[in-house]
């Protein structure tokens, strides 16, 4: 929905009334199907422009039989590492606040500016910050506290400047409302001209003391992400495979109307160690002209870090509608073979390139007995429907991944376009829901495999705030979460 100004946006019982008529849980939105199908068989009008094409339309949902996953098992780090299996929400908020990261990272040197009236705010978070940092085995030490006379956009620049050395591992701002100019320019010296990670927080996120500890912990754990830190993982039974997500942003900014491409690689066996990086497009382009470069970069850092190329590259594409199929498989897959034609060896790796759509119109229930009568609801957390409702010309599949409280869950679309791999529609399907639960902003599952959400956040970040490519250095953490 768009056209909300932002002060109803910020109106919380407004955006709870929107919801409510927005979002129709599963027995409500069969009964608006039923009611629709009525509608349209009691006009004369529609009814004889069904006639004319030959179409009838069923009164019933088609009924078929679908698959569950079994529940993933979290892997955290320790002194013996432990591992949490998830619930029939597929949420580990909690394992994720009381289980150490899988390599946590200790945050020695770094700068804190804010402006003086935010001097309370700002020693309560270093406070809450080194106690969450010793639950999570994260030394944090104090801070270079740069108090700011005003909160105007280059006294937080020059305070960055000035102090900015290479011993510096973060920069975290607290800034007192939403300005994109100042946002901007803090983020593009952080990741461009003087890289370093970089936190930006508002003064509102920390103004209710009850609630500052839960948001502390989110934050150190996006904070140890940023700095190259791992925090949780699924076990991933495929040797020496790199697994790659790839989304295209267009900038809304740009009079040229510039696109960002976000490629993201896994570097290790258990996906937590990744090269990232992002490519200016032409103007209004979906499909990337960059991506043989960007492979090339990805296979070499994976060649440093593991002294083999890897035998299996399985890619994630979203960003694409089911007519650009035929552009991803002449344009995007010869820029992947051209790729593999830079290195040595004869170099052949297996590949699976799938495409992931989540703006679909299919929707997914369990039903016990009549829809209209009976118990409908959404489908859980893993669940799996490749047949009868796929195409006839496409290897497809649909997964719902995630557990819906309000609304009706919409699965996401996987589509494999190119499989040169021994791996099985089985294997793909549960790959596909294991890296669901990976993206470390959520501690539960996301609707895409995680590769191809901090492919979109680099995108974004690159399109909407930093409008030129990051540093090279900062390609092996992740810094735009």
């Amino acid at each position: 929905m768009t056209g909300l100004s932002q002060s109803t946006y910020d109106d919380f019982m407004v955006r709870k009334d929107i919801v409510s008529h927005t979002r129709l849980d599963p027995r409500d939105r069969v009964k608006a199907l039923k009611g629709f199908i009525a509608n349209v068989k009691e006009s004369p009008e529609a009814a004889g422009e069904l006639r004319k094409w030959n179409l009838f339309i069923d009164e019933e949902t088609l009924k078929v039989d679908a698959r569950k996953l079994a529940p993933e098992e979290i892997i955290f780090g320790g002194l013996h590492g432990s591992r949490h299996t998830v619930n029939d929400k597929a949420d580990f908020s909690q394992a994720s606040a009381m289980n150490a990261p899988i390599t946590p990272v200790n945050l020695d040197n770094w700068l804190l500016i804010f402006t003086q009236r935010d001097q309370a705010r700002a020693r309560d978070l270093v406070s809450c910050m080194k106690s969450a940092g010793a639950k999570m085995g994260m030394r944090v030490s104090e801070a270079v506290a740069l108090p700011l006379m005003n909160d105007r956009t280059e006294s937080y620049v020059r305070a960055i400047q000035q102090n900015k050395t290479e011993e510096v591992q973060l920069v975290v701002t607290i800034v007192p409302s939403d300005r994109d100019d100042r946002y901007n320019a803090i983020k593009q010296l952080c990741y461009i001209d003087a890289p370093v990670g970089s936190q930006v927080i508002k003064t509102r996120t920390l103004s209710q003391p009850s609630k500052l500890r839960s948001v502390v912990q989110k934050i150190m754990l996006q904070i140890n992400a940023k700095l190259g830190g791992e925090l949780w993982a699924c076990s991933i039974p495929i040797r020496n495979a790199m697994i790659v997500g790839i989304d295209t942003y267009h900038d809304p900014t740009s009079r040229a109307g510039y696109s960002f491409t976000g490629f993201v690689a896994s570097m290790n066996r258990i996906n937590t160690q990744f090269f990232s990086t992002s490519r200016q497009e032409d103007k209004g382009q979906e499909f990337s002209s960059s991506l043989q470069n960007m492979m090339v970069a990805a296979l070499k850092m994976y060649q440093e870090k593991n002294n083999v190329l890897p035998d299996r590259i399985i890619v994630f594409r979203d960003g694409v509608s089911e007519g650009q199929l035929a552009m991803v498989k002449s344009y995007e897959l010869v820029q992947f073979e051209t790729a593999f034609s830079h290195l040595e060896g004869n170099y052949s790796p297996e590949m699976v390139v799938v495409v992931v759509q989540k703006r679909i119109r299919t929707r997914m229930f369990i039903s016990e007995g009549d829809p209209t009568r009976g118990r409908v609801t959404n489908p859980p957390p893993g669940t799996v429907l490749d047949h009868t409702v796929t195409s006839d010309s496409l290897y497809d599949f649909y997964l719902v991944s995630q557990h819906v409280s309000k609304g009706t869950v919409t699965p996401s679309h996987y589509i494999v376009v190119m499989n040169t791999s021994t791996l099985k529609p089985d294997h793909i399907q549960k790959l596909a829901y294991k890296l669901t639960h990976m993206y470390w902003n959520w501690p539960g599952t996301v609707r895409v495999p995680s590769v191809c959400l901090y492919a979109h956040k680099i995108a974004y970040m690159h399109g909407q705030h930093l409008h030129r490519a990051s540093a090279p250095v900062l390609a092996d953490r992740l810094f735009y979460l």
